[in-house]
């Protein structure tokens, strides 16, 4: 299992790519966490912002796919993605995670 994470400024694009990858199967959990702070540098100036972040469960090899679905639907040019891997993961909670995906339907 590997979490993916993202974050947008808009609540709608967020909840637009939650329901594409469980839809798909490419994620079986997504947690949305609403309202968070972001400051970053932003054309040479230090900006504020509202964010949701998105932490989806997957497999390694729906990553790609995670990577790509996000980026086609993603409202930022450049949004951030990024793969933090799991060095441990309780066994029944990673049954569910692999039945879940389309990996585990074939």
């Amino acid at each position: 299992m590997i979490i993916i994470k993202t974050t947008s400024d808009s609540h709608k694009a967020m909840k637009d790519i939650t329901n594409a990858l469980l839809n798909k199967r490419y994620a079986a959990c997504v947690n949305i966490i609403p309202r968070m702070r972001s400051k970053y540098v932003l054309d040479g100036r230090i900006v504020e912002s509202r964010e949701v972040m998105l932490l989806i469960k997957t497999s390694q090899d729906l990553e790609a796919k995670v990577y790509q679905t996000i980026k086609e639907m993603h409202n930022y040019d450049i949004p951030e993605i990024s793969t933090i891997p799991t060095s441990n993961v309780d066994k029944d909670y990673l049954k569910w995670i692999n039945e879940s995906l389309e990996l585990g339907k074939k």
